[in-house]
């Protein structure tokens, strides 16, 4: 295999990941879908005494997103790591890299760091303050290709560790693994109580995410959405429901319709004065004259079919108008006469969302 040159002074952390590792990966025997499948931008989540936190019990729990999961044979898996050409590999990256593969849910054999000028492998069970196993500079990658090949390609991997069992955690559900990523899906809102007909079979892309256990093996799902306007996007992630970390008392997925399981999610939001808004009701945005605070609820329920999440949704948003004058009130929406009504606004839908 032959790499071209590169100015890396023009790369940064994405570049790395598009024309080298990208490429590399192919070449080395890994495709997505496959046997030896690449799985990117994994969520995972740490419980809250994880790496020595002071305050275990109020500092909120941490997320890692991996960038590439390889995984032989459906069950052996290593990591690696992209970083910027623009700065060396540090002790806190290669920690990071570490804690990934280190994972329960991941039990990776090797984890690897690339900044584009060098291509570094680690043996996880030798931990982050051992030596690499192997360092290769990208401007020797065509030599020495066949030295990565020998540790990293699948037949490497399968002939170093023949008896590797990945996963010995609890199913998240029949057919599943300990931990799944959500792949895609969708949201469709049906109904609603202010009656907005731009609400009414409106549809949200479910983008990414992950379902897993946290420490007290309830179930938790992080959703990633992307609403088909800017605006209503920009609202909903301030509302915190552009990246739902919802949780459930259960600890694996329903598969009975009778006994959906269930997921929830309360928020509350600030919104500054002078600050944009997007006004569901006249599905516009509005410049706040005041200061408001919102609760956003979120209930979903759902079955296990296939490979599927699927079942209703309900939100809802309650906003505090106890300090607003009235006439600012009225002014914000249209055809709603009762300040009441504009108090809470509720929907309901259903949703789908694909797991691998």
């Amino acid at each position: 295999m032959l790499f071209e040159s590169i100015d890396f002074t023009q790369l940064n952390e994405t570049d790395v990941r598009e024309e080298i590792l990208a490429p590399l990966l192919r070449q080395l025997g890994y495709r997505s879908g496959t046997t030896n499948n690449i799985i990117r931008e994994q969520s995972l989540r740490y419980p809250r005494h994880f790496l020595g936190r002071k305050k275990p019990n109020a500092d909120p729990e941490l997320r890692g997103k991996a960038d590439y999961i390889c995984e032989v044979d459906r069950r052996i898996r290593w990591t690696i790591e992209a970083k910027s050409p623009g700065s060396g590999i540090t002790i806190d990256d290669i920690e990071q890299a570490f804690t990934y593969a280190n994972h329960p849910e991941v039990r990776g054999v090797y984890f690897c760091l690339c900044n584009g000028l060098e291509f570094r492998i680690y043996q996880t069970i030798r931990g982050p303050e051992s030596s690499p196993v192997l360092n290769v500079s990208y401007h020797d990658l065509t030599q020495r290709f066949d030295v990565l090949e020998n540790v990293l390609s699948p037949s490497a991997i399968i002939r170093d560790y023949p008896t590797y069992v990945l996963d010995v955690g609890k199913p998240i559900g029949p057919g599943l693994r300990s931990v799944v990523r959500i792949t895609g899906g969708y949201i469709e809102y049906l109904e609603n109580s202010h009656n907005s007909p731009f609400l009414k079979g409106l549809i949200t892309t479910i983008t990414g995410g992950a379902v897993e256990r946290d420490e007290n093996g309830r179930l938790t799902a992080l959703v990633y959405t992307r609403s088909p306007f800017a605006s209503m996007q920009r609202l909903n992630e301030k509302l915190g429901l552009s990246a739902l970390d919802l949780i459930s008392k259960d600890s694996t997925i329903s598969v009975d319709l009778g006994k959906p399981t269930k997921f929830s999610l309360a928020q509350r939001v600030f919104f500054s004065k002078g600050e944009r808004m997007f006004n569901l009701a006249t599905w516009s945005e509005i410049e706040l004259p005041f200061n408001i605070t919102c609760n956003a609820e979120t209930l979903a329920e759902g079955i296990l079919a296939g490979q599927d999440i699927k079942g209703t949704f309900y939100q809802t948003i309650r906003t505090d108008f106890s300090e607003i004058p009235p006439q600012y009130a009225h002014a914000m929406f249209t055809n709603q006469p009762i300040l009441d009504r504009l108090r809470i606004l509720k929907v309901d839908g259903r949703f789908e969302a694909h797991l691998a």
